[in-house]
């Protein structure tokens, strides 16, 4: 018996003075950090500081509190207000819990008066029909958490989903462009640029193997980086980052989004901030162009008309099936259209809303019916909308610069048919034997998608780095 508690004895002695050795030397660690901090050799003193956390950290909360809050002012120095903010709370937090009032109040003071920081993110999507550029300008404030800011937007059409060499080249060479707009022009760090492959396109590189490959090859070689990182999303997560990022919060439970994209529709809505119900239709405007002309190779506008009045019907019909068994679907009273034909439309019959941007706009159901009808018997006459009506010279230029746009860049009259009869075929069926509805469009909302997705992206780290 007193061999066992001499020997437990000499274990504890050992383990305390082990203890007091670690802390003497973390103590030594620190002092050097907070030199290091004082002469701007910043990483150096992170890592002296880690070293020395890492010796205190559950053996003496005084010490663990003391670094934290030096880890505090090295990130405060360098003006990485979430990592000073991180670190400090951590600080607070320990000092509450052993009642050191007064070191808790200081802290608490140090941690209310930083400044908030805007930090630059960028997404690239890259679609059916083109590819697109968000740069979101990010607020972290002690007090407020996390504000996103869309700063920029911008799309190049290159007809992605062509698949071609050529269309291939030149999207590759398109995201080059926005990657050198956002990290040369902007300033957004390459560790905060993300490049996303929608679904639409995905869908396309789905039926012809090896593309995806081909297409990943294309960018990584245009950007000179054989490592760059090239997320793809499904259509789901498209369409939930999409209503995260567009519908309001208090109009999550009221509300869907759909968009008519090149590729496909797709779109759904939310039950909450992480569950999304979602449908998908591979009938997008120029999937459903290439489908009707398929059939009809040769057809003159007026065949091809018939022959998308004709498709579309068998459309609706997978339309009503999908609609029918998503009860919120039929049963939220306000949805948000998102895609380049509901853009189109806009533009055409609404002019003078051409500067409203990032703000929901009312779609009529006599807009819809009056665009599908323009689109195959007026064509001219919807593709020359009125100007004059449009006083602001400045909206004038903006609603003149959209319309050069669409019929220059982006839709031709088979196009446009085709996505006017998928548009208003949507809508009869959403709106069939369920509650009316009033439809929305956001002018912008085709960022929508790729800014949900870089601001999950962003919330996600933020969360990380409070745990």
């Amino acid at each position: 018996m007193k061999k066992l508690i001499f020997t437990l004895f000499l274990l504890l002695s050992s383990i305390i003075v082990t203890t007091a050795q670690d802390v003497n030397t973390a103590l030594r660690y620190l002092k050097i950090a907070n030199t290091l901090r004082e002469v701007k050799q910043f990483d150096q003193s992170e890592e002296y500081l880690n070293k020395a956390l890492g010796m205190v950290r559950g053996r003496n909360e005084y010490w663990e509190a003391a670094i934290y809050e030096n880890l505090g002012f090295l990130y405060r120095d360098q003006e990485n207000v979430l990592e000073a903010s991180r670190n400090f709370s951590k600080a607070i937090d320990i000092y509450k819990k052993l009642k050191m009032g007064m070191s808790e109040k200081a802290i608490s003071q140090l941690l209310d008066g930083l400044k908030e920081a805007e930090e630059l993110y960028a997404g690239i999507d890259i679609g059916s029909k083109g590819v697109k550029l968000s740069i979101i300008g990010v607020t972290v404030s002690p007090k407020k958490g996390v504000t996103y800011n869309l700063k920029k937007s911008m799309s190049i059409n290159t007809e992605p989903s062509a698949l071609t060499p050529q269309a291939i080249k030149e999207t590759a060479t398109a995201i080059k462009d926005l990657v050198d707009t956002a990290t040369v022009r902007n300033n957004v760090l390459s560790d905060r640029m993300f490049i996303v492959m929608s679904s639409g396109l995905k869908q396309a590189t789905d039926k012809q193997p090896g593309k995806e490959a081909e297409v990943i090859a294309a960018i990584r070689e245009a950007l000179k980086n054989p490592n760059q990182k090239i997320d793809i999303i499904s259509a789901e997560d498209e369409a939930k980052y999409g209503a995260l990022s567009m519908v309001a919060p208090e109009l999550h439970l009221s509300s869907s989004v759909m968009d008519i994209g090149g590729g496909n529709i797709k779109g759904g809505y939310l039950l909450s901030r992480t569950k999304f119900e979602a449908v998908n239709f591979p009938y997008g405007t120029k999937a459903f162009v290439k489908i009707v002309k398929k059939k009809l190779p040769d057809a003159n506008l007026e065949e091809y008309t018939k022959g998308v009045n004709d498709e579309v019907k068998v459309v609706g019909e997978e339309l009503a099936l999908e609609l029918n068994r998503k009860v919120g679907l039929k049963n939220r009273k306000n949805v948000f259209l998102l895609g380049g034909i509901v853009f189109v439309m806009n533009s055409f019959l609404h002019p003078e809303r051409a500067a409203i941007i990032g703000r929901p706009v009312e779609v009529s159901l006599e807009d819809i019916r009056k665009f599908r009808q323009m689109s195959a018997s007026s064509y001219e006459e919807l593709i020359n909308p009125d100007f004059s009506r449009v006083t602001d010279p400045a909206v004038r230029a903006i609603a003149e610069e959209d319309v050069k746009n669409i019929t220059t860049k982006i839709y031709n009259q088979q196009d446009i048919i085709a996505g006017a009869a998928l548009l208003e075929t949507l809508i009869k069926e959403m709106n069939r034997d369920g509650v009316q509805k009033r439809f929305y469009f956001i002018k912008g909302g085709d960022v929508a998608w790729i800014s949900g997705y870089v601001f999950k992206l962003i919330s996600d780290e933020y969360q990380a780095r409070k745990e």
